[in-house]
């Protein structure tokens, strides 16, 4: 009898969804363990039990697995976060997240002036952005395999903080996990990040040059392909560290500026650029004499938080010359 009545239509149709509901945080730290939650509910608000697909619009920056758990990366670009869409009985839902704390690249560096067939150095690279607000005076720890440790300073009201390593020494190129710490208002952010295969390499600059009319330097070239960020710089030898500390560049000792320096900066002794030529306006505070110029191109833009931050970061640096300041 119930056979015959199902077969007639006797049965009851099955609910349909009639909303999706994601929830989740809107703001994620790097590292930090975060779950969404997906519910499905028929016209009469009740619950459907549902299976549920999730995406990540940048995986490489926020990933999801089967169960709605992230994986927070790196860095989402200002004004680019990432939008996670949960979808089931044909309902879609989306979250929008952005993310904070502390960011770790690692890859190759080198160097044209290497001798032929050398191996290259590593580069080394922390970001990190507060949740909110400025930071706190604290300092980077980069603790790489073997234990070496590396350190900068993160300046205070600093509202995002990096610097680097360029680090030419090829037979410290061990492959392992890279560990980085910084601790804010009581807080400890960690991150790591694997040292790629050193085969791995970003070219060099093609036709590097540095012209000077009195202290008017300009750095021209073929910038070579991968490269989004260049720093070109007047100085007495190659620079293996740098730090963005507020308005001020701290490197091996020399006080420069941003690309755009104020007027009153008479120290300026870099300049950050996209493409070439780039020019640079060298203080009047630094000594006259000869100088060696070098051209550093770099797979991402360090000092824009606009964009996302690889992890695998290489980089190259080519000698334009020398010049002579009057």
């Amino acid at each position: 009898m119930t056979a015959v009545l199902s077969a007639c239509g006797g049965g009851s149709p099955a609910p349909t969804a009639a909303a999706l509901e994601l929830t989740g945080s809107t703001s994620l730290a790097i590292g930090a363990p975060a779950r969404l939650s997906a519910v499905v509910r028929d016209s009469s608000g009740s619950v459907l039990p549902s299976a549920v697909t999730y995406t990540s619009s940048q995986p490489n920056v926020i990933d999801v697995d089967a169960g709605g758990n992230l994986t927070v990366k790196r860095l989402t670009a200002t004004n680019w976060p990432v939008e996670v869409t949960a979808s089931a009985g044909g309902k879609t839902a989306t979250l929008v997240i952005s993310t904070y704390g502390l960011e770790l690249a690692v890859g190759t560096y080198v160097w044209n002036l290497q001798p032929a067939g050398a191996a290259p150095g590593r580069f080394i690279a922390v970001r990190y952005r507060p949740q909110s607000g400025g930071t706190e005076a604290s300092t980077f720890t980069v603790t790489a395999p073997g234990n070496e440790r590396l350190t900068c300073t993160l300046s205070f009201k600093d509202i995002n903080g990096w610097c680097w390593w360029a680090l030419p020494d090829a037979t410290k190129f061990p492959a392992g996990e890279y560990r980085a710490t910084l601790v804010q208002n009581g807080v400890t952010y960690a991150t790591t990040a694997a040292l790629p295969q050193s085969k791995a390499t970003l070219g060099f600059v093609a036709g590097a040059t540095a012209t000077i009319n009195q202290r008017n330097v300009t750095f021209a070239g073929k910038v070579p392909a991968g490269s989004r960020w260049l720093y070109s710089y007047v100085a007495k030898s190659r620079i293996e560290r740098s730090s963005l500390n507020g308005m001020g560049l701290e490197s091996a000792g020399i006080t420069g500026s941003r690309s755009t320096p104020p007027v009153e900066d008479r120290l300026a002794v870099s300049v950050y650029s996209t493409a070439l030529p780039a020019a640079l306006k060298v203080g009047a505070d630094v000594p006259a004499g000869s100088y060696d110029t070098w051209i550093t191109a770099m797979s991402g833009n360090l000092s824009s938080f606009a964009e996302v931050l690889p992890e695998q970061f290489n980089v190259s640096a080519t000698f334009g010359g020398k010049v002579t300041l009057p």
